[in-house]
């Protein structure tokens, strides 16, 4: 799960700028917190729990997974990385992006 967390961050920082980003300030507020999370092929990911503040941009902190016990991660997604659609917030990536390759993180 940390290797998730490390490639989320990776491909935000390596990706969209915040000129693209579909889901403005003014949007990112207490309406945006509860949403659940989903890539653009419909993959659930999490849900948001607040909003944030990484370095001079706006981001979505989102808790995902939490299995058996386990509390979830969280986890900061850029806006420029979301779509805000009614009653869920979508990715600007599909699944396949967010899943760690073998050879990252392997012996």
């Amino acid at each position: 799960m940390k290797l998730v967390c490390a490639v989320l961050l990776a491909i935000g920082m390596l990706t969209t700028t915040s000129a693209t980003a579909e889901i403005d300030a003014s949007q990112a507020d207490a309406r945006l917190i509860g949403m659940p999370i989903y890539t653009v092929d419909g993959i659930p990911i999490g849900q948001v729990v607040n909003i944030d503040v990484y370095g001079s941009n706006r981001a979505l902190v989102v808790a995902v997974g939490g299995f058996l016990g386990f509390g979830p991660r969280m986890v900061l997604v850029p806006l420029a990385w979301a779509n805000k659609e009614e009653g869920y917030i979508q990715l600007l990536v599909t699944s396949a992006l967010l899943t760690p390759s073998r050879g990252i993180g392997s012996r």
